[in-house]
């Protein structure tokens, strides 16, 4: 009987969250991203994703041993599991230097530092909310929320791998990213989601990677429009791109440059 009465107020909630949700809600961008996961949910998806799906295990090993700090993500964050599946990545390749795209809320910058090698360096790029309206390229509407905030990469102040940790600021689409040129050997990009940011930030990450080789990783792959279809696009019409894998059960797709 209290598991009935559980589950009929849980209904109840959720019914209530769903008018306000199908009404008020499609203002807030926070809110819409709901909307899209219904659809996706339930099979439907503008620009369906065509990239092979991989198991994890066929990326890194299963016994991979690896730290997990600050588990709990916010809206914006990658999840538990694609959490996991990058430190795994970062414990498994062992790189050197690592460059970040898109630091948010420092958490992902955070774990990528606790897992790489205490001689490794991390850096990774952030567009000041000053810069907002003042971007080379058009952004995607859901990326104003993940720009505007009090702190960039407050997560990872003030935590014993923040020396490992150098922070840039800058719209990567006029960052000057030359003096990084050759050197770096695992990326991981989670900018802006629109279209032609996708596309600039896969091609400017190519010429990071140390002598052409590395790991590239992007976050949320069928989940905003415009990294799919950017995706999609290089996947199948660029010969560098044509290596993608999307990791099973995530958002996240890896490319094994050789």
């Amino acid at each position: 009987m209290k598991r009935f009465a559980a589950a009929a107020l849980r209904y109840l909630y959720s019914a209530v969250c769903s008018v306000y949700l199908f009404s008020f809600g499609v203002f807030s961008a926070k809110h819409r991203r709901v909307l899209w996961a219904i659809c996706a949910h339930f099979g439907y998806c503008e620009v369906r994703p065509i990239i092979p799906t991989v198991k994890v295990s066929q990326v890194v090993p299963d016994d991979a041993s690896i730290q997990m700090r600050e588990p709990i993500g916010i809206d914006g964050s990658v999840s538990p599991l694609e959490l996991m599946v990058i430190a795994k990545m970062v414990r498994f390749f062992n790189p050197r230097t690592l460059f970040e795209i898109g630091t948010f809320d420092g958490r992902t910058t955070l774990n990528l530092a606790a897992n790489c090698s205490p001689n490794a360096r991390v850096y990774t790029l952030d567009l000041p909310k000053e810069e907002l309206k003042r971007t080379k390229l058009t952004l995607a509407p859901g990326d104003r929320g993940f720009i505007e905030k009090d702190r960039s990469g407050s997560r990872f102040q003030g935590t014993d791998v923040h020396p490992r940790i150098t922070q840039l600021f800058g719209d990567s689409a006029t960052f000057d990213f030359s003096p990084f040129y050759n050197s770096v050997d695992f990326v991981f990009i989670d900018g802006s989601h629109s279209y032609p940011y996708v596309l600039n930030d896969s091609k400017v990450v190519l010429r990071l990677l140390r002598n052409g080789k590395g790991v590239i990783l992007w976050h949320d792959y069928a989940g905003w429009e415009g990294v799919t279809r950017a995706l999609n696009e290089l996947f199948s019409q660029t010969k560098e791109f044509q290596g993608l894998r999307r990791i099973e059960h995530s958002s996240l797709v890896y490319l094994m440059a050789k």
